[in-house]
């Protein structure tokens, strides 16, 4: 037994290994390390919500780090995951609304108002608008960002004073729209549109470039067209705001890419 121990020990053979689980299939790992390397800003639970939503599989985000730090070696480019989800209640037909700037190939600001459904997260539509807004704009661009999608029985606008306009207000007594206000320099308390502003620019302005306002509208409306189809939200369990308001899932299929807002993400489909 002592003779057996110190060959255990210190033999130059390899000891055989115990049986174990199995890894992970090949398939499986090419299929994580491909949408990880064509999506570098995705996370582990992003990329195990994903595939398992996509071809029906239990995917734990675990997995998916140990396989990603096995095979796959990030570029300079890659920028790492993706923000967390903030944690929020909603209640039903409330839409919320915010205002942000940004500017052109030439240096020319326009500003973009953006018009969400909070318990669907989809995004109802965006008005633009070059220069400074008044009570007027504000209106125009609440109505063209609205427009053939109804409207909802609250509004939740934050303290901005545009807002506070005779214009925007007098919009909204003849839509029938109760205003809810946010908490006062709190961000957290307006935080689904706050949070699709930052997706909006961190997953597609800021790497596109826009000419003028008709420009920053056709692409705007690329990014709307892959956001709610194809966008898988964590606060949705994992579906987009179209299946999760019509209730339908994906079936089980096989492997094939998409390419959305002018091939900046590119995501697994069912075929």
């Amino acid at each position: 037994m002592v003779r057996r121990k110190y060959r255990r020990l210190f033999s130059s053979s390899p000891c055989p290994k115990a049986p174990g689980p199995k890894g992970s299939s090949a398939a499986l790992i090419q299929a994580i390390v491909e949408l990880k390397s064509r999506n570098p800003r995705f996370g582990c639970p992003r990329i195990a919500r994903i595939l398992s939503h996509t071809f029906r599989v239990d995917l734990d985000k675990n997995v998916v780090a140990r396989v990603l730090a096995k095979h796959y070696r990030p570029t300079p480019r890659d920028i790492g995951p993706s923000w967390l989800s903030f944690i929020g209640h909603t209640t039903d037909s409330l839409w919320s609304v915010d205002l942000f700037r940004c500017e052109s190939i030439v240096l020319r600001s326009y500003w973009v108002l953006v018009v969400m459904d909070q318990c669907t997260r989809r995004l109802i539509g965006v008005g633009v608008h070059r220069g400074a807004v008044t009570g007027a704009d504000l209106c125009r661009m609440f109505n063209a960002a609205s427009h053939g999608r109804g409207t909802p029985r609250h509004l939740s606008t934050d303290h901005d004073p545009l807002f506070e306009a005779h214009r925007w207000r007098a919009n909204l007594r003849i839509l029938e729209i109760d205003e809810l206000k946010s908490v006062p320099h709190v961000p957290w308390s307006h935080p689904f549109v706050e949070r699709l502003i930052g997706t909006m620019r961190r997953e597609f302005l800021d790497h596109v470039l826009f000419w003028n306002a008709r420009d920053l509208e056709r692409k705007l409306a690329d990014f709307q067209a892959y956001y709610n189809p194809a966008r898988n939200h964590a606060s949705l369990e994992g579906h987009t705001p179209v299946t999760f308001a019509t209730g339908h899932t994906r079936a089980r299929a096989e492997l094939r890419w998409v390419f959305h807002c002018r091939d900046l993400v590119q995501l697994p489909v069912a075929a």
